[in-house]
Order: structure tokens, then C-alpha cells, then sequence
């Protein structure tokens, strides 16, 4: 009876043991670490100046409304506009081979006539004649080079890969360019574009998609002062046309989220910056006209929702005290068995 009554008692304090054990995992946190292998950018939804929408909610992306989306070396591109240098003639120089009469000269013995037309002999002088001959010169025959992508404006983005991190860690998560070209004021011009994030974070949690909006400022390209300020809306280097801006409609999506060990987590947008390391980061990025600018894109990874179902410690003491009262009541239930 001893023996049998100590292997119920083990077997009780073992259950109230894993009550409690069961109870204190809900306290546990998940380890806060990541690793992003890869990132990159999806484009979509452009609304032009016109009112246009381009994208899998509005219209296709045509020659009609100048919007297409690039892939170029790695960077996904989303460009618009109507250039306004439309295109320009480019020297193609050829060699060309023709043929053509040449005149040439030699001494010859001609026959010398009178006003009358009576022979009177030959006289020994240089006369000319025509002889065909294939020459080779070089022509310009220059091309029409129609404008491309690349006289548009746009944005384009380029991930960063292989990033540990930690939760609410800021981190260069890629690099934000705007193809800041002049276009012309004929409605084509972006204003909002909707920038999803895509994060590959490996093993156990997959690829994630982060939704945000993107907003820009193409301003008219009147010459800035930068000494002033009273031509342009933003800082504008001397002798060009005005800056734009690009922001962001919102810093974390709610929607877009992803659940790991029983959390709930999402990405946020910090801000710009120029250089890779972050010391300096702003909520705006200043795009100066006629060129191409870069910033480096920051953002974080936090909790949307860490509420959980946890016990209070008097449950704690409720749930052992329950595993207790299993061990003694099958104990008594044991004796009473082997009496």
C-alpha cells in the first residue's frame, strides 16, 4: 500500500507540477528576434494629377496615361509623366560609297580646225575627260531617339537582405529614389502611390507584405532662390527648378500583420535619411528637380498587440492548490481501494 500510495502521490504532484508549468508558459515572451533575408518593393495604385487611378483598383498602366512599372537591376521602378524633353536627333555617322564623274586632264594630239571648219593639222595639247570612280565619304545620318523611362518622373525602391534585428530595433530596411525629371504640366504627374513592403523573414514565419501610401509633391519647376525661399514651397538648391516632397499617409498599417509565437507584429515606417547608419532621420524627403536622389528608408518592427490571457499570481495559487487537492483526493481515493 505504501508503495502504491507513493506513486499516486508522485503522479498527483506531477499533474499539479505541469498545471502550474502550463500556467507560468503563458508568461513566457517569445525570443524578439529577427532575421529579414530579403526585401523588396510592390507598386500599385498610382493617382495622377488628372484624377486617374493606375493600378489593380483603377486602369492598366499604359501609353496613354505615360505610367509603367520597371524591374531595373534589382530596383522596382513606378514611373510617370510626360516627358518634356520629347525626344532629340543623335549622330550616326556612316560610311558611305558612291560613284561619280571625275574630270581629269592629259596631253593628247588633237586635230586643229579653221573658223571655217577646214582641217589644218594636229596640235599637241591638254585636254580633259569624264571617268567614273567609286568614292567613299563619311555622312551624318542622324536618328530620331524617342524619350524613354528614363526622362520620366518616378520612384523606385531597393531592398537591403540579410538583417538580424530586434523588436523596435530601427534599421535600414532599403533605399528610396525619386526620379525627379522635368515632365510636363499636362496632368500625368503622380501624387499618391500605394508602397507595399515585402519581407522575407526565412524559416518559421515566410514572406510578409507591408501595406503604405506614399505621397508626393511634384511642384512646378519655376527657378528656385534658395537664399529666400519665396519662389519654392521647399529647400531648393540655386538655379533649378523647385524641389519636390515625398512622405508617407501613414506609419503602420494595422492590417498588415503577421503572428509569430502567439504575437502579433507589424512594420513601421521611421523616416529618411541619408546615410545607411540613421544618425539623422527625417519624416520628409526632399527631392531637388532634374536629377535622380536617394534616401535611405528606416523602419521598425513592433507589437501591434501584446494583451494576453495570463493569470494573476492568486490564479497561480488557485491552479496549484488545485493540483494539491487532485493529489490528496486521489490518495484518499487509493486507501480506500487497498483497505
Amino acid at each position: 500500500m505504501e508503495l502504491k500510495n507513493f506513486s499516486t502521490l508522485n503522479f498527483s504532484t506531477l499533474i499539479g507540477a505541469g498545471v502550474i508549468a502550463t500556467a507560468l508558459g503563458a508568461i513566457a515572451q517569445p525570443a524578439d528576434a529577427f532575421t529579414i533575408t530579403r526585401s523588396e518593393a510592390v507598386w500599385d495604385n498610382l493617382t495622377l494629377q488628372n484624377g486617374s487611378l493606375v493600378g489593380s483598383k483603377g486602369v492598366a498602366a499604359n501609353a496613354d496615361n505615360k505610367v509603367s512599372l520597371l524591374n531595373i537591376d534589382g530596383e522596382s521602378q513606378i514611373r510617370w509623366g510626360s516627358a518634356f524633353y520629347g525626344g532629340y536627333y543623335q549622330d550616326n555617322f556612316e560610311e558611305v560609297s558612291k560613284d561619280v564623274q571625275v574630270t581629269k586632264y592629259k596631253w593628247d594630239w588633237v586635230p586643229k580646225y579653221s573658223r571655217r571648219g577646214w582641217f589644218k593639222g594636229y596640235e599637241y595639247k591638254k585636254v580633259s575627260y569624264q571617268v567614273t570612280e567609286t568614292v567613299t565619304e563619311t555622312v551624318n545620318n542622324k536618328v530620331w531617339v524617342p524619350p524613354t523611362y528614363e526622362n520620366q518622373s518616378g520612384l523606385g525602391y531597393k531592398g537591403v537582405s540579410n538583417l538580424d534585428l530586434d523588436l523596435g530595433e530601427v534599421f535600414n530596411i532599403g533605399t528610396l529614389k525619386h526620379f525627379n525629371q522635368t515632365i510636363k504640366n499636362d496632368g500625368l504627374a503622380g501624387t499618391n502611390t500605394d508602397f507595399s513592403l515585402k519581407l522575407d523573414f526565412g524559416d518559421g514565419i515566410g514572406s510578409k507584405l507591408f501595406d503604405f501610401s506614399l505621397s508626393i509633391d511634384e511642384t512646378p519647376n519655376r527657378i528656385g532662390n534658395n537664399n529666400n525661399g519665396k519662389d519654392c514651397a521647399y529647400q531648393t538648391d540655386a538655379g533649378k527648378g523647385c524641389a519636390d516632397q515625398i512622405t508617407w499617409d501613414f506609419a503602420i498599417n494595422n492590417g498588415s500583420t503577421f503572428e509569430y509565437e502567439n504575437e502579433t507584429y507589424s512594420l513601421e515606417l521611421v523616416g529618411f535619411g541619408s546615410g545607411f547608419d540613421g544618425t539623422t532621420i527625417v519624416n520628409e524627403f526632399i527631392s531637388q528637380e532634374d536629377g535622380n536622389n536617394s534616401a535611405s528608408l528606416f523602419a521598425k518592427l513592433v507589437k501591434v498587440d501584446t494583451t494576453q490571457d495570463i493569470p494573476e499570481p492568486a490564479s497561480l495559487l488557485g491552479l496549484a492548490g488545485l493540483g494539491l487537492y487532485f493529489a490528496r483526493s486521489r490518495k484518499k481515493h487509493e486507501d480506500a481501494l487497498t483497505v
